[in-house]
């Protein structure tokens, strides 16, 4: 990493106005749709990994997971990094890290060099979020916060609908590997830009040393988390000692993350803030944040499996499918970011978490005889939902914060995101095989269908849940 940040070179962010400041902008924007971008573009792919590598709805499902995973090891190493060195240095090697990943993905001769790939991809994209929505947060005045949070959920948004189209087009078109090149000239284009335009700020330097023991403690509970996750067994009628066996790696893995709690608890710099839980409005925002996230990546994974397996649908449709959901949370995150900065966020959580919850009943409903147009019209209804109780209700967590520690909390909503989302995604696609494999056994001819579908009512009731956190924000910020 580059030299740390000096005081002396530091540009105030309260100087930062104008031209400078919409330059800065449009940049964090570029390179916030290039890592959005990346993320679900892949997503239509699934299927076609598992045909071209010969390998299970677990094993391609990794493909997030591994994203997922490795980004939560970035927005950990992002709170010690924009501490000890400014903004541009952190970004300039992450967007480069994020390329190398894209060209190893290129080249990647198996399944498992995919998911090296998407690993590094997450690491780099890891780092590059919370970074930029501290900056955002620095160089704009508290009272535009929501405004600014919704342009930046609109085009990560925006960037989320397209990437499953653009991905469908181009695994039907030419083959999986351009989901990486198409990556690499935006990514080039950010790297100049940044060079460019993003000037030497960021916190106040502080003497922050590293958290090694709680870094080291990180990576022991992330390792028993990705090998408990890989245990798991699609059999539903698995042994006792194969039963025991996850049994204790599971148990592994819960006592390492209780003690790394517990110890970074205690840290006066920790490697990740887990005291900012101790806020109650960040705390609700974050969970809130998470099990809307459950909702979009859940979509994200079955929906492909769900239209192209299931239905027998193109990836073409899939791409549809995702773009419209996604399109309709852009134009809703719009107007919740301008009510959020007058009324607050409590009021159009719940109204959001209401719809996303009831849109995952009328998937579970609509799957007796799915139609493409009735998919359109129910994700439609899920995308609303999430653009009112996602970014808002977490602009308004970020906010309760003081400016200095924004950084921090992002890079805490995030990883909370991350962790969370991995697991349930993992054992939606072991249940989705279980439970298929046992319903088709039974004669049941639309057995992942109706695995699909219990799962979406799972998801319904806890989403409906998170309506209790949102009472607990504030009417007006």
């Amino acid at each position: 990493m580059v030299a740390s940040l000096d005081s002396s070179e530091k540009l105030s962010s309260e100087k930062l106005t104008g031209k400078p400041r919409r330059q800065v902008l449009l940049t964090l924007l570029l390179g916030g749709t290039v890592i959005s971008f990346s993320n679900s573009a892949l997503n239509p792919a699934i299927p076609v990994f598992m045909s071209v590598f010969d390998v299970d709805i677990v094993m391609s499902g990794w493909v997030l997971n591994a994203y997922v995973l490795s980004m939560s090891v970035g927005l950990m190493l992002s709170g010690y990094l924009h501490k000890k060195f400014a903004f541009r240095p952190v970004y300039l090697t992450a967007i480069i890290g994020f390329m190398l990943g894209s060209v190893i993905g290129m080249c990647a001769p198996s399944m498992t060099m995919v998911i090296i790939a998407r690993a590094i991809q997450g690491l780099s994209g890891g780092l590059t979020i919370p970074i930029s929505i501290g900056m955002l947060y620095q160089i704009y005045p508290q009272h535009r916060h929501g405004r600014v949070m919704a342009l930046w959920g609109i085009i990560i948004m925006m960037s989320l609908a397209f990437g499953p189209l653009v991905g469908a087009y181009l695994v039907e078109q030419f083959t999986w590997w351009t989901l990486f090149a198409v990556t690499l000239p935006l990514s080039a284009a950010v790297t100049l830009m940044v060079w460019r335009f993003l000037p030497n700020i960021g916190s106040p330097k502080v003497d922050k040393t590293f958290d090694v023991k709680g870094f080291v403690s990180l990576l022991v509970w992330l390792l028993a988390l990705m090998t408990w996750l890989s245990t798991l067994k699609t059999d539903f009628h698995t042994s006792l000692a194969s039963v025991i066996e996850t049994s204790l790696i599971a148990a592994i893995f819960l006592i390492s993350f209780m003690v790394w709690w517990a110890y970074e608890r205690r840290q006066s710099q920790p490697l990740l803030n887990v005291r900012l839980f101790s806020n109650t409005v960040y705390l609700h925002s974050t969970i809130i944040s998470v099990t809307q996230t459950l909702g979009l990546m859940v979509g994200l994974l079955l929906l492909p499996i769900l239209v192209q397996e299931v239905m027998g649908k193109s990836a073409l449709w899939t791409g549809v499918i995702l773009m419209t959901a996604t399109l309709m949370s852009s134009i809703t995150t719009h107007f919740a970011g301008k009510r959020v900065d007058k009324y607050g966020a409590r009021d159009i959580g719940i109204l959001g978490i209401v719809l996303s919850a009831s849109s995952m009943l009328l998937l579970a409903w609509c799957l007796y005889q799915p139609t493409l147009w009735l998919l359109i019209v129910i994700m439609s209804v899920q995308g609303v939902g999430v653009g009112m109780a996602y970014l808002p209700t977490t602009t308004v967590g970020f906010s309760s914060l003081a400016k200095e520690m924004v950084t921090e909390g992002a890079a805490l909503n995030n990883i909370s995101r991350r962790i969370v989302s991995t697991i349930f995604i993992t054992l939606v696609t072991v249940y989705v095989a279980g439970r298929g494999a046992q319903l088709l056994a039974a004669g049941n001819r639309q057995s992942v269908g109706t695995a699909i579908q219990e799962i979406f009512v799972v998801l319904a009731v806890i989403l409906f849940l998170t309506i209790f956190s949102a009472r607990r924000l504030p009417k007006a910020v």
